[in-house]
């Protein structure tokens, strides 16, 4: 399969990817966004890490790649610039170095998942307590926002392995 069929792919991916976590957070915000906890569909995250561990001797740009999904990202879901323009290389750099130690099969994806997952609102939340835009403490984050996401997303993970495996095998 060409490298440029293999890109088209990736970045549609992406975008679908972009577009579902908005959707699905619209869709069942009356599930996933409660008082008292906030789980938050993370599908981006989701392909870009299985890219940055599937993906074999194909060398897509991730990295450019996952830099222009955190602009989008940033500017459609935040509005303003922020931190997922640095948060998405960051976890494809890390599932990249990860891939090198571990074999590519669903139990270790699940934890390169975790980390990924757990790090996104992690990094997020930090940039916002920097700026002073949120109040939640960390042990309130860890609660109510982190632990429900990381569940959410690796059952996200179980469920979409086998798919976006083969898309990657197939292509």
């Amino acid at each position: 399969m060409s490298q440029s069929r293999r890109r088209w792919i990736f970045v549609l991916g992406l975008v679908l990817c972009i577009f579902l976590d908005g959707v699905l957070s619209q869709l069942f915000s009356g599930l996933l966004f409660r008082p008292t906890v906030s789980a938050v569909p993370e599908l981006t995250t989701l392909w870009l890490t299985c890219a940055a561990f599937f993906e074999d001797d194909t060398h897509l740009p991730t990295y450019w790649f996952a830099v222009g999904a955190g602009v989008v990202f940033d500017l459609f879901y935040m509005g303003y610039w922020g931190v997922y323009l640095f948060i998405f290389p960051v976890i494809v750099w890390l599932a990249r170095i990860l891939r090198q130690y571990l074999p590519v099969n669903l139990f270790a994806t699940l934890l390169v998942g975790f980390l990924s997952f757990g790090l996104q609102p992690l990094l997020s939340w930090l940039a916002l307590q920097v700026v002073g835009l949120t109040s939640a403490t960390l042990t309130d984050f860890l609660v109510t926002a982190l632990a429900p996401t990381l569940a959410l997303n690796e059952v996200l993970l179980v469920i979409l392995y086998w798919p976006v495996r083969q898309i990657y095998l197939n292509h």
